[in-house]
């Protein structure tokens, strides 16, 4: 028997911030510009254009320690403020693009200022790049966390 490879990672956190307050994190450029990156020295936010609205394209830059540019792009699927965005999503880089692909955030209000942060990005093409995004998307919640953390 063969088994399938997974095509599709979920990672989710849990935030001291409205649903509201994430929304606008994940769709105004300056709110962007705090997070949008990955951990660690020399990373650097490169950049956001947000079209937001269904059938809007977006472009999410960030630099890496060398650098290199590594620019996202792709168009939005679903604007239900503040609870859920689905986009496109793929690499503008030929070397490391993976087709398109579609991630869902949902923005879970858990009560009292708290909301559970779940992110599914699904429909890749074969399991090989999986493990680097579910990495991406961790890293991305965590620095959300800590960007909307400093509000407070």
């Amino acid at each position: 028997m063969t088994t399938a490879a997974p095509t599709s990672l979920r990672v989710a956190q849990t935030m001291r911030a409205t649903p509201e307050q994430l929304f606008r994190a994940w769709t105004d450029p300056a709110e962007l510009a705090r997070w949008w990156r990955m951990e660690g020295d020399g990373w650097a936010f490169a950049g956001a254009d947000v079209d937001l609205r269904v059938g809007g394209a977006y472009h999410l830059a960030m630099t890496d320690p060398a650098g290199n540019l590594h620019r996202a792009f792709g168009v939005y699927r679903e604007v239900s403020r503040p609870n859920r965005l689905a986009f496109t999503f793929d690499w503008d880089d030929p070397a490391r693009a993976i087709g398109e692909t579609l991630v869902t955030v949902e923005l879970n209000d858990v009560g009292s200022g708290v909301t559970r942060v779940v992110i599914t990005h699904e429909r890749f093409a074969s399991g090989a790049p999986i493990a680097g995004h579910e990495s991406g998307w961790t890293q991305l919640l965590r620095l959300l966390d800590r960007a909307v953390s400093e509000l407070e």
